[in-house]
């Protein structure tokens, strides 16, 4: 859950709602972090947890990264502020513990041995399950590099570099790849009337944050299936604030061509 669920621009009960939907679809794996409107996107999982099985989703989050609105964010990743923001993250989620909690995009100099030490006690302490790294450079390689880490969070798509296909398959090779931005090489879609999602995207490249588009369009379909295929994602993340999105997304990665289970090994994840 990110982007416009945790803004004013949806109705957390829709939120909500959506990710019921998900659940009923076969969606196993809900990914979110504090720096989602300042938590909110967190809080409104946590509802949606409540109302579900509590032994099923799978639940992701992150650390390093807060916010205050759509600009005002900082980084931290620093011991104390990694406790506060899982144990902030925890009650948000309503979880008793955290099945993978990434670090979000730090640098390599933030990949401290305080901080590696201080994660190793919080999985120790039974807080978070799994450890894992979001970003999309060299902090990559230093992850895998200190062998602390199972999950990586990266681009998956047709546009990346040759160098940047080559590190995603080693990051595969080392655990669990999970691909994001995996519809970067899509053609876009266009609602009608624009959608929540739509205006976020706007937002977030007027301020700088959208990435490049690749010059290797593809459809939907394609670009999810080039993640999971060709870009060996074990899963990918798909971020959405329409339903009929949601279910396109969904049955993209289900069609008796692949043969996938989302609820199993390869498929979809949510950000919702």
């Amino acid at each position: 859950m990110s982007g416009p669920h945790g803004s004013p621009l949806i109705r957390p009960e829709a939120t909500v709602q959506m990710i019921q939907h998900a659940y009923a679809l076969g969606v196993r794996v809900f990914d979110t972090g504090p720096s989602y409107g300042a938590g909110e996107a967190e809080r409104r999982l946590g509802e949606a947890l409540a109302r579900l099985p509590p032994y099923d989703p799978i639940v992701s989050t992150k650390v390093g990264m807060l916010s205050s609105g759509l600009r005002r964010r900082h980084r931290d990743f620093t011991p104390e502020a990694v406790r506060r923001s899982v144990h902030g993250s925890l009650k948000r989620l309503r979880r008793a513990r955290i099945d993978w909690l990434f670090l979000h995009g730090p640098s390599p100099a933030e990949l401290t041995d305080e901080l590696l030490k201080t994660l190793v006690d919080l999985k120790f302490k039974g807080d978070i399950v799994s450890l894992g790294i979001c970003g999309r450079g060299k902090e990559l390689d230093a992850a895998l590099a200190s062998g602390h880490f199972t999950h990586f969070m990266a681009p998956v798509h047709a546009g990346l570099s040759s160098h940047e296909k080559e590190r995603i398959y080693r990051l595969r090779s080392a655990g669990e790849l999970i691909g994001i931005e995996t519809l970067a090489a899509a053609n876009p879609r266009f609602p009608v009337p624009v959608s929540a999602g739509a205006t976020w995207r706007l937002a977030r490249s007027l301020v700088g944050w959208a990435n490049p588009r690749p010059p290797t369009p593809m459809t939907v379909e394609e670009a999810l299936n080039w993640a999971l295929d060709e870009g060996g994602a074990h899963r990918i993340i798909s971020t959405t604030s329409r339903l009929d999105h949601l279910e396109s997304n969904v049955a993209a990665v289900m069609t008796p061509n692949t043969g996938r289970l989302i609820a199993g090994g390869s498929g979809l994840s949510s950000g919702v």
